[in-house]
């Protein structure tokens, strides 16, 4: 662990940037960008780690960027990865620092994400005489597409050097200050499939009648689900909960989505797109089984056949044991035992890229408290009236500082080999 002096130092040096993290979060709040479309966001962020004094990369697996912190090549590196894209969704907020693009908004905390990255890079640079090792800071975009991680991996972020452990975090409908651990599954791997309908006798088919079997079949599959995304701060608040206890059947949870696209007039008649998220591969394998069994019954009655197409997929992300629990301590130290929450269930609904980046080198991800409910804000993601208790951009810059800094003194004691 860490110095208690070292926590220290990371502590005040995090509440002496704070207020310059507000400005950065506000401003990309202000200034959303879409998946692939993120350029003002890389430069903005580049711009503000070259005042810090590093060399940043920019152009990266489309608009990514990476910078190191280098205090000597020979020992190991560590990297913090941060996501910066945006969501296409109208923002409702009346903040003064609402989005400016319309159609566009930062509801799924990138933008905190990445004052926080800024953040990290601030205090540990201040840092870098005591710095027992290397740093490499990830910005990285799409990901909200599930595709900026591999990009990225492909235009060379985990080479020369390799990091010894990565680390990440995302914000949560947690009480502000709040962080949630794990030392198993964060989130679940994710299956998509495209469902398509069609008549077994071409010459009686009648108009719609393709489209109202595949409405039929969505409504049968997506009552399989024991588990549904809470829309109110209260239901989110007991489901944090039941994460925190660990039933056996949240444990082994599925999820299914099963849409018809009502909203593309051209759409071919008789299709629905299909997802299953899972705790584990065998449990998406099985409901896909599940489904199939449901299809079988559904078109042997309406004289229909069906064809299941993937259409992609992403791995569990996965966090790993040994950099979690010998972790704890150093993080407990740092924002206090009572603002750790350990949760011994994954989140359902939502699914994540850093496990790209987990498959290739040991990391951890970590959810960030930012709601504050009493100031109406609930940091409910991927919502019209997300918005964040800002004090999370502290607790988040004072927990990755302080696992990066102590992973780094753990691998100066214990070398990789």
């Amino acid at each position: 662990m860490p110095k208690q002096t070292h926590i220290q130092t990371i502590q005040s040096l995090a509440q002496g940037v704070f207020d310059h993290l507000v400005r950065i979060r506000r401003d990309l709040h202000r200034h959303p960008e879409l998946s692939g479309h993120e350029a003002w966001t890389a430069h903005y962020l580049a711009s503000e780690l070259v005042q810090l004094g590093l060399e940043v990369r920019t152009g990266a697996g489309g608009h990514g960027l990476w910078a190191d912190l280098v205090t000597d090549p020979s020992r190991p590196s560590v990297a913090l990865r941060v996501d910066i894209d945006a969501l296409p969704i109208q923002e409702v907020n009346r903040a003064p620092y609402r989005s400016a693009n319309p159609g566009v908004m930062h509801a799924c905390g990138h933008d905190v994400h990445s004052a926080i990255g800024i953040g990290v890079v601030g205090v540990l640079s201040q840092m870098r005489t005591s710095l027992p090792g290397n740093i490499r800071f990830i910005f990285q975009p799409e990901e909200e597409e599930i595709t900026g991680a591999q990009r990225m991996i492909r235009a060379g972020v985990l080479n020369r050097p390799t990091p010894a452990a990565i680390f990440g975090l995302h914000v949560a409908p947690l009480p502000v200050g709040v962080i949630g651990w794990t030392d198993n599954l964060f989130l679940a791997g994710f299956a998509h499939y495209l469902v398509t309908l069609t008549d077994q006798d071409l010459t009686k088919v009648q108009p719609g009648h393709l489209d109202a079997v595949a409405r039929r079949c969505c409504q049968v599959i997506n009552r399989f689900n024991t588990w549904h995304l809470p829309t109110t701060w209260e239901e989110m608040e007991a489901f944090w909960q039941l994460m925190h206890i660990g039933p056996r059947q949240l444990k082994n949870f599925i999820t299914y989505d099963a849409t018809p696209n009502a909203d593309d007039p051209a759409a071919w008649e008789g299709q629905f797109g299909l997802g299953i998220t899972a705790a584990n591969p065998h449990l998406r394998l099985a409901a896909l089984g599940r489904v199939r069994a449901a299809l079988n019954a559904i078109c042997g009655a309406t004289r229909t056949r069906y064809h299941i197409e993937p259409m992609g997929s992403i791995i569990d992300m996965r966090n790993d044991p040994q950099l979690v629990l010998s972790n704890l301590p150093a993080l407990t130290a740092a924002v206090r035992s009572e603002q750790l929450i350990h949760l011994r269930g994954a989140f359902p609904f939502n699914c994540e890229d850093f496990a790209y980046y987990t498959k290739r080198i040991p990391g951890a991800m970590y959810w960030l408290g930012a709601a504050n409910p009493a100031a109406g804000k609930f940091a409910m993601l991927h919502t019209p009236d997300f918005d964040v208790d800002e004090g999370c951009i502290q607790t988040g810059t004072i927990a990755m500082a302080t696992l990066l800094f102590n992973t780094l003194s753990q691998l100066a004691l214990n070398p990789p080999d």
